[in-house]
Parts: structure tokens; sequence; C-alpha cells
């Protein structure tokens, strides 16, 4: 798979199971993002976000986030609406981290 983006931006973690963890996120020119424990791990979840992903909510149109970890703000959430459930992604601050943010909804709409 060709790789669109790839890294774990400080503070990223999901949120599917009761907590929040840190993943290491891999965007591909296909439009799959694959949700790894880190950077040589297999994919623990993949999300076609064309066929898979309802739609893409912000801060705060997430109306039942959870509790943040330390340092985590309402803001710089965002949820990936799947058919059967949802993933949250808390991304730092960092300006860098908000690509992350417009890849995912560019993908999602170039498909």
């Amino acid at each position: 798979l060709a790789e669109c983006v790839s890294g774990l931006p400080p503070s990223a973690g999901g949120f599917m199971f009761k907590q929040w963890k840190e993943k290491y996120l891999v965007l591909t020119m296909e439009g799959s993002l694959l949700v790894c424990r880190d950077a040589e791990s297999p994919p623990d979840q993949v999300v076609a976000l064309q066929s898979n992903c309802e739609s893409i909510a912000e801060g705060r149109e997430i109306l039942d986030l959870p509790r943040l970890p330390p340092g985590g703000r309402r803001d710089c959430c965002f949820a990936l609406i799947l058919p059967q459930n949802k993933f949250l992604l808390l991304l730092s601050d960092n300006p860098d981290d908000c690509m992350w943010h417009f890849e995912l909804h560019r993908v999602k709409s170039d498909y």
C-alpha cells in the first residue's frame, strides 16, 4: 500500500474500548486509515474512508465525547463515524497535527 501520510502525532489516540490509547496511523493513497500499535506492527484496524466512514465529526460536534486525558482539548478531537460505531482521534494542539484532519477530509471526499 502506498502511504499518503503516516506517523504518530503527539498525544494521538484512539478511543474504542473505553480508554485512550496511543496509536500509529497510516493514511494510504487508496483511501484507508490503518490504525497500528506502532510503526512496525500490522494494522489493528483498517477504516476505508470512502465506503465505511459515514462522516467526520469535529470537536463540539461530538456529543458523547468521553473524558479526555490530561492536556487533551475538545477542539483537537475528531470522530470517524462508522456504520456500527465511531472511532475517536485526539491530536495534540501542534499545528502540524492539523494536517491529519485536513488529509482525512481530503481523502474521504476524493474517492
